[in-house]
């Protein structure tokens, strides 16, 4: 099994857990670093691919000429590039917090947090938007489908099992 398909997997469950409703009331940190971690291991897919699963010539060169295509996908260049690129690069972007997404927040005691305190709100993942206002669900599930397409192609081509 490809190692970026293993990472795929963890994504996926990744997101799962995004998306429950649970209605409880947790730290919005938390939900906004779910979010930066989702978005940066989904650009490092293609990472994960290059450096560890093409490590022999063969493969290599045909990894490299498959990307080229890969990477003009509009799921590639319009959220997974440049949403990772702003949250990484820039430290800008995250979900929009005043949306329907959070609830009413409250401020909890924490005296473990540098500043003796946490913000703390009810979320849904159906209503996340993203700081351009664009839905978030709909472009991981898009950006997971890329990922699955391409790594379906390179399994076909290197006689990997995709072993879901």
């Amino acid at each position: 099994m490809l190692v970026a398909r293993a990472q795929l997997d963890f994504i996926r469950d990744l997101v799962a857990r995004f998306e429950q409703d649970d209605s409880m009331m947790r730290p919005v940190a938390d939900y906004q670093s779910q979010y930066v971690a989702i978005i940066a291991l989904l650009r490092s897919v293609g990472h994960v691919f290059d450096k560890v699963d093409c490590d022999d010539v063969e493969r290599r060169a045909w990894g490299r000429s498959r990307w080229s295509a890969w990477k003009q996908d509009p799921i590639f260049g319009t959220f997974i590039e440049p949403t990772r690129n702003a949250l990484l690069k820039e430290f800008q972007g995250g979900l929009q917090l005043h949306s329907a997404a959070f609830g009413p927040t409250a401020v909890v005691a924490d005296p473990s947090l540098p500043g003796g305190f946490s913000h703390v709100a009810a979320f849904d993942a159906r209503e996340a938007r993203d700081l351009t206002g664009k839905p978030v669900l709909p472009q991981l599930h898009a950006a997971i489908a890329f990922w699955d397409r391409c790594l379906n192609e390179a399994e076909a081509k290197f006689g990997e099992s995709s072993a879901r």
